[in-house]
């Protein structure tokens, strides 16, 4: 395991600051930080995160990069992908629920993602009128940028 020291405290991945953030001791986690409140260039809300706490591998750097950089149209795949997966028998929507899986807006917002270091990362919408979504959202699993799965986080134990 690494000390911490081998641990830095602020991570540069395409031109944003992320800054290490207060988590159990056996994992390491950074966020996106913007430079002040209401900032223009907010970063999207990004977290990076390697277990056992290490300095995060170069694959989970450069994902990071992606995810910052294609960060709206990553949220877009994410929600197409729940709009059509969700609307499967096995997720249990009723009749209100899938209706408003076909509405013009997706009944998903405030996107955030969290890239680990194995090079998948979880794209969680923590917002959602799907009773699925209660109380910490739902997320869209990714390989790279690619939807692979749906994480039901209804019983999540969420730090």
């Amino acid at each position: 395991m690494s000390t911490a020291a081998e641990v830095p405290e602020r991570l540069e991945i395409a031109g944003t600051t992320f800054v290490r953030i207060e988590s159990p001791e056996s994992i390491a986690c950074w966020a996106a930080r913007s430079d002040g409140p209401g900032d223009v260039d907010d970063p999207p809300p990004v977290s990076v995160v390697v277990e056992p706490a290490a300095a995060p591998g170069e694959p989970a750097l450069d994902l990071a990069a992606v995810v910052l950089e294609r960060f709206a149209e990553l949220a877009d795949a994410g929600a197409a992908y729940l709009r059509e997966r969700l609307a499967e028998p096995e997720f249990g929507l009723d009749d209100t629920e899938r209706a408003a899986l076909a509405a013009p807006d997706p009944p998903f917002e405030e996107p955030e993602a969290v890239v680990w270091d194995d090079g998948t990362w979880l794209l969680r919408f923590a917002e959602s009128s799907l009773g699925l979504a209660d109380p910490y959202g739902i997320g869209v699993l990714f390989e790279g940028t690619e939807p692979t799965g749906v994480e039901d986080l209804s019983s999540a134990d969420l730090m």
